[in-house]
């Protein structure tokens, strides 16, 4: 009778601590560069993927809301590339920091103070490091290195069932999925594996969640929503066909020019052996090669300079402008690479934010060059019609001044679906002021441009991007 109780009490407490919380390893009091309070709890730590043959370790980074992190939602952001760091997100597109201008010598870590535009206004975040060997991530077989959209997929779904074994108090709360650039392609596959793996009979409730987690062999239901793609990857074809059409559009070639490969090439202009099409191609790439594609109003040196910037090379920068004023490379053109390894690859901000030391882990590198990557997934249109079918809500945005993957061609795609439109092109506005146009499709698909953006919204329009995702994930279904 006593080891019945005694039992039941183990048992008892074993439920307990597996509601209790997040663990409390986990808990992050320090951020790289920054010198303060946090306005929210924040974890970090890894979640072990793979058997003993491929042992994975995916290194996420969680910021609670500032507002009501029991109830508000979760969003998973995952970076582009791919292989750039979800870390890094959290303190240049959409994370509780930013790093302060003017901070950074190129010898010594830069500042960081707390973002007046993060999500966590609005959302709990929750930044992984994706696919494996990008950023804290590591494998212990490097063969793990060579990989692709579908395991991509897989790792993050496993990656979720896990994480959410170890702070099960979140389950209840709505889930938002969150990409850009490349992962567009990755997250509307990975939504459908969430979505496959909930049951339509259960009652989100945090003691049947909680009670699913200890029955053995039964994954947790995750409490899925919608998610939410800038200038993101969509569909080769479209992709392909889109940079062309655009150039013209926004004046960077003649419409003469843009007739004569419209002509020779047939709307195909990548692999298209056509003498033609080729001399055409030819000449249009001598008028873009300036251009920084990104974005085509800023200097191409912001996203191509930095990574051999020493101190000397600073100060003689300094000197240029004391004596001729504004240099025409800014000091972010230069440290944009370098400030991000300076913030997070010292063995100092590894530990504050519990990651694996250089030797186990790695160096830590923005944008990683160590995986050998291939896309798998060619086009997500079955995944969007399937997921928006099944009343899932969806926000595609791009910023109109990218010229990687314009907004146009995304537009283009979406009206492929023949879905009819609830609300014609229309401007929406932050603060009174035009912030982009918008279209409603039906299904909960709104696609929007933001005037003015480049290709990580986020960044180039921190405020306009904040209140748009704060709109839709309050319920409008489009701005």
């Amino acid at each position: 009778m006593a080891s019945n109780v005694l039992m039941t009490l183990i048992l008892m407490l074993s439920f307990l601590i597996s509601v209790g919380g997040a663990p409390i390893d986990a808990e992050v009091k320090q951020f790289p560069g920054f010198d303060g309070e946090f306005p929210s709890k924040h974890y970090a730590g890894y979640i072990g993927l793979g058997d003993e043959e491929h042992k994975r370790h995916m290194y996420y980074y969680f910021a609670t809301s500032e507002r009501n992190p029991s109830e508000d939602p979760i969003t998973l952001w995952i970076t582009g590339g791919p292989g750039c760091s979800g870390l890094d997100a959290l303190a240049h597109l959409v994370g509780p920091f930013e790093v302060v201008p003017d901070s950074f010598h190129y010898t010594r870590q830069p500042k960081t103070r707390l973002s007046p535009y993060s999500w966590t206004k609005i959302s709990s975040i929750l930044s992984v490091d994706s696919p494996i060997g990008t950023g804290y991530s590591y494998a212990e077989n490097t063969d793990d290195y060579i990989t692709n959209d579908d395991k991509t997929v897989s790792d993050l779904y496993d990656f979720l069932i896990k994480w959410y074994s170890k702070y099960p108090e979140f389950l209840p709360n709505p889930l938002f999925l969150a990409a850009c650039s490349y992962t567009g392609v990755v997250v509307p596959p990975l939504a459908q594996e969430i979505a496959n793996g909930m049951s339509d009979d259960e009652d989100p409730t945090k003691e049947d969640l909680c009670s699913s987690r200890i029955e053995s062999g039964k994954e947790p239901r995750i409490n899925l929503k919608g998610y939410s793609i800038g200038n993101g990857g969509y569909d080769v074809d479209f992709e392909r066909s889109a940079v062309v059409p655009f150039a013209n559009r926004i004046g960077l070639i003649s419409d003469e020019h843009y007739q004569d490969l419209a002509s020779s090439c047939q709307g195909k202009y990548i692999d298209n052996d056509d003498p033609d099409c080729l001399r055409n191609l030819e000449i249009f790439q001598s008028h873009i090669e300036g251009i920084n594609p990104y974005h085509v109003l800023c200097l191409r040196c912001h996203f191509d300079m930095a990574v051999n910037m020493e101190s000397y090379e600073h100060d003689s920068l300094k000197m240029y402008e004391t004596m001729h004023g504004a240099s025409p490379f800014n000091e972010e053109c230069h440290g944009y690479e370098l400030a991000s390894e300076r913030l997070f690859e010292p063995e100092n901000s590894r530990r504050i934010v519990n990651a694996a030391p250089r030797e186990v882990a790695g160096q830590w590198i923005r944008c990683t060059k160590r995986i050998n990557y291939e896309r798998s997934v060619w086009s997500t249109t079955e995944y969007h019609l399937n997921l928006t079918k099944r009343g899932y809500k969806v926000f595609i945005y791009n910023g109109d001044h990218d010229l990687v993957l314009p907004y146009t061609g995304q537009l283009q795609w979406l009206k492929s679906f023949n879905y009819s439109v609830i609300n014609k092109w229309h401007p929406w506005k932050v603060d009174g002021s035009i912030a982009g146009y918008a279209v409603e499709f039906e299904n909960n698909l709104c696609f929007a441009t933001f005037k003015g953006g480049g290709h990580t919204v986020t960044e180039y329009m921190p405020h306009e991007a904040l209140v748009a995702f704060e709109r839709w994930l309050g319920g409008v279904s489009c701005l």
